[in-house]
């Protein structure tokens, strides 16, 4: 089996935000598997980005008495499987990558990659959400989330997760 792989890579990474479960994979030969990410999260306002953002006077209510909240069960099989590949040749030339923002589950890949099991399940309250960009004005909000749960985002994520990926001699 014959592989030949050439990576040049001359630039720069330039990345502003990445939410969860989020990669940038660069190189000859990128795996990723059985990726997992669970959670709950309470926000108030959340993240901000950008420049010059004004947040002023807000009030900002999170109320969030769980009587069972965000129960998760993910009991993941993950298995890797490499196989024996066929001759090629891979050139592979970047100057450089720039990511503005990657929401939950995105992903970048340069190269040759096996990206499998991606996972992301959460339950999230923002009582403002994100803000990106630049010179955003909030001015004068009143945010109000109250979440009486009773028995909320129940995540049940049984799966098996299974990635091919070929072995180089």
């Amino acid at each position: 089996m014959a592989h030949s792989f050439e990576f040049q890579f001359t630039g720069n990474i330039h990345v502003q935000a990445m939410e969860r479960q989020s990669g940038i994979f660069i190189g000859e030969r990128n795996s990723a598997v059985g990726w997992s990410a669970h959670g709950k999260a309470n926000n108030v306002i959340g993240e901000i980005g950008g420049e010059s953002n004004l947040i002023y006077e807000n009030v900002l209510i999170l109320n969030d008495p769980d009587y069972i909240d965000t129960p998760i069960d993910d009991r993941d099989i993950n298995i890797s499987v490499e196989n024996p590949g066929t001759n090629h040749t891979n050139n592979v030339a970047v100057e450089s990558v720039t990511v503005n923002t990657m929401m939950q589950n995105g992903l970048v890949s340069v190269g040759e990659s096996h990206v499998s099991g991606m996972d992301a399940n959460e339950k999230v309250n923002h009582s403002q959400g994100s803000i990106y960009g630049n010179g955003n004005h909030l001015i004068l909000n009143h945010n109000v989330n109250n979440d009486h749960d009773v028995v909320d985002g129940i995540i049940e994520d049984q799966d098996i997760k299974v990635a091919n990926v070929r072995k180089v001699d």
